[in-house]
């Protein structure tokens, strides 16, 4: 898309928006997901990292989508720890520190890699860890399972200790994302992301939310936080209209606009860098697609020969990391600026 203009405050707000108010002619579904019962049910496979491995699309269409931006040099470098059956990469710090999940014969687990070297991430007692998001101080924030417990719970690693920091006694929390100053984003719920997925903003005790409409409830909400600026005035995310289709938001000032890559049913953004770039994806022609926008417009970014490619975190230098599947399986990249 060309001829984007720049807002001083709204850097991306081009060409893709909508109007706030979701459609009011959508049919309502004759059922939602039960999340309690199935963690990959439903749009929930895009919100759990181990649900993303055996995504795939039209094995035909994926070498002909192998497309990077000519301002990111070198390639991508894959990410596979030792042993995994599945890597997947999710955040990265100003420092190149990634964070992410990989699941081996012991179950899922979460990582860090610092200069090459791999750290896992086990939250205490838990079946399955996986660290979604890293800050320019090492602050690690993630999601956990417990064997027999039903449900997910959010945590935050700070100087070695362990926190729980989910929300209330909600049955879902999902953190996602950590920013410069702490603000921490995701979304809580209890039983189905079409009915009552609310988007948060927690810093410490204080949590603010974000409700958007659903076609599934008179009264419910579709919201999930992904990504946020150092001080949290500009949080980026998705919203599930109906069980097939997604849009992506971004919520400043206050103000909330909704995003759509043309020709695309399903948009996600998931990360916003502090330059206003944010990364994502978008469903076209029987695959999902790495998704860039900045001022200048949108841009695909598939690793070469993947049948999906996902971006999940960019820090403000502009890398970029997230995972793709091919026929050997799920991993992770990291694409440098």
């Amino acid at each position: 898309m060309q001829g984007a203009a720049k807002h001083a405050r709204r850097p991306v707000w081009f060409g893709l928006v909508l109007s706030l108010c979701l459609s009011a002619g959508l049919a309502n579904l004759a059922a939602v997901d039960d999340m309690s019962e199935d963690m990959c049910s439903g749009e929930m496979k895009w919100m759990i990292g181990w649900c993303l491995d055996g995504i795939t699309g039209d094995q035909s269409f994926a070498a002909a989508a192998a497309t990077t931006s000519a301002a990111y040099v070198g390639g991508f470098e894959s990410i596979d720890v030792p042993g995994a059956v599945g890597t997947r990469a999710f955040g990265i710090n100003p420092r190149g520190d990634i964070v992410g999940s990989y699941t081996d014969a012991a179950g899922t687990h979460g990582f860090m890699r610092t200069g090459g070297v791999f750290t896992t991430i086990d939250y205490p007692g838990a079946a399955t860890t996986e660290a979604w998001g890293i800050n320019s101080r090492g602050d690690v924030i993630g999601r956990y399972t417990r064997t027999g417990v039903a449900g997910v719970r959010g945590f935050l690693l700070s100087h070695g200790t362990y926190t729980d920091i989910s929300i209330g006694d909600h049955l879902i929390t999902l953190p996602t994302k950590i920013g410069a100053s702490g603000e921490i984003v995701g979304c809580f719920h209890d039983t189905s992301n079409l009915r009552d997925m609310y988007g948060y903003m927690q810093r410490r005790s204080n949590i603010s939310t974000l409700a958007l409409p659903t076609v599934t409830a008179p009264t419910g909400s579709s919201a999930m936080h992904n990504g946020v600026v150092p001080g949290g005035g500009t949080v980026v995310g998705l919203t599930f209209p109906t069980a097939t289709t997604a849009r992506g938001y971004i919520v400043t000032g206050g103000a909330v606009t909704l995003v759509d890559i043309p020709g695309s049913a399903n948009t996600q953004l998931w990360d916003v860098n502090s330059p206003g770039t944010i990364v994502g994806q978008y469903s076209a022609n029987g695959r999902t697609n790495g998704l860039l926008i900045d001022e200048n417009g949108y841009e695909t970014i598939n690793v070469p020969a993947s049948s999906l490619t996902v971006l999940r975190g960019i820090n403000p230098q502009g890398d970029i990391v997230g995972m793709y599947n091919d026929a050997s399986g799920a991993h992770g990249f990291v694409l440098r600026r």
